[in-house]
């Protein structure tokens, strides 16, 4: 079974919708809960799954994307960019340092697939 790339798109923009709310969120729900069995959210390993995935999906959609369909690089710029904020965030400053460039470069990553998946669509709607 072959997915598309619209499809990859869209997955990979959940995906990291759904990483920066879980960015935004976990201090919020840790500071309020008195529960340990919710500590293994702000496990370092689940971020670096999260980002090890999203860099797969960027790779899995966006490059094929830009080298076969439309040589665009601008969502390949979006993408790069939300991951040097990601990357800016793992140096730990301050706990809202990271929070607010995690959440820049996740919003930056799902630009990106955003864009991509219109330039997929637009070349889909006016194919010649």
């Amino acid at each position: 079974m072959k997915i598309k790339n619209s499809t990859l798109d869209l997955i990979a923009l959940s995906s990291s919708l759904i990483c920066a709310v879980h960015c935004a969120a976990i201090p919020v729900v840790l500071s309020l809960a008195t529960f340990s069995r919710i500590q293994f959210l702000a496990n370092p390993n689940i971020e670096k799954t999260f980002i090890g995935l999203s860099f797969v999906f960027v790779m899995a959609s966006l490059w094929p994307s830009y080298h076969k369909i439309h040589r665009k690089l601008k969502p390949l710029q979006f993408a790069a960019l939300g991951f040097i904020f990601i990357g800016l965030g793992r140096l730990n400053f301050t706990e809202l340092w990271e929070i607010g460039t995690t959440i820049i470069g996740t919003l930056l990553i799902s630009l990106a697939h955003y864009y991509n998946w219109k330039l997929l669509r637009f070349r889909v709607h006016h194919k010649h």
